[in-house]
C-alpha cells in the first residue's frame, strides 16, 4: 500500500475487479477491516437502540459507553484522530441512506453493506476517490455522499498512517 497524501489527485482504481475467492467470514479478515467491523457493528447497534428506548444514564466519557468504546479502540490501535472521522460517516449513512443498510445483523458473516464500508476505505487508501465516492453512492444521494467522502478520506488517512490497511474486496467500490 502506498502512502496516502492529502494532495495526489483521485484515480479510478477502486473500479477494478475484485480479488476472486473472496471469504465473507468475520473471522478471515485481518486486524484493521476487522476493527471497522466490529466498531460499525457496535455504533450501529447503539444507535438503534437510542432510537428505541428512552435516554438513560450512558454518556459517551462513560468508559461503558458504545462510543467510548469505539474511540478507545482506535486509540488503542494508534490511530485515535480515526474515531471522529469514523463516527461522522456513520451519522451520515445513518440518517442520509437511501435504503435500510445491512450493518449488525450478521455474526460470523460480513453483511453487504459491512462488505461496502471496507470497500470505501480500501479505495481510499488506494488513492481512488472516485471509486470510494462513488461506494458511498450505494448508500447516499450524491451531494450526501461527496460530504461523506470528507469523513472516509480521513478515516482512511488515519488508519494508514498507523499501518492499518483494509484490501481491496468489495465489488460495491
Amino acid at each position: 500500500m502506498r502512502h496516502i497524501s492529502d494532495a495526489e489527485p483521485a484515480s479510478t482504481a477502486a473500479t477494478q475487479q475484485p480479488a476472486e475467492n473472496v471469504s465473507e467470514h468475520l473471522a478471515d479478515l485481518s486486524f484493521a477491516p476487522r476493527l471497522l467491523v466490529w466498531a460499525a457493528r457496535v455504533w450501529w447497534q447503539d444507535a438503534a437502540t437510542a432510537q428505541t428506548s428512552p435516554p438513560g444514564p450512558a454518556h459517551p466519557t462513560n468508559p461503558a459507553h458504545p462510543a467510548h468504546m469505539i474511540g478507545q479502540a482506535f486509540a488503542l490501535a494508534r490511530c485515535r484522530d480515526a474515531a471522529p472521522a469514523f463516527d461522522e460517516l456513520m451519522l451520515m449513512a445513518r440518517h442520509g441512506a437511501c435504503r435500510h443498510l445491512d450493518i449488525a445483523s450478521h455474526t460470523s458473516r460480513l453483511g453487504r453493506d459491512e462488505q461496502a464500508l471496507l470497500g470505501v476505505v480500501a479505495a481510499f487508501q488506494n488513492d481512488a476517490v472516485i471509486g470510494g465516492e462513488r461506494a458511498l453512492e450505494n448508500w447516499l444521494p450524491p451531494a450526501t455522499a461527496r460530504l461523506a467522502a470528507d469523513a472516509a478520506l480521513k478515516l482512511a488517512r488515519e488508519m494508514g498512517r498507523a499501518q492499518l490497511y483494509v484490501e481491496r474486496r468489495c465489488p460495491y467500490a
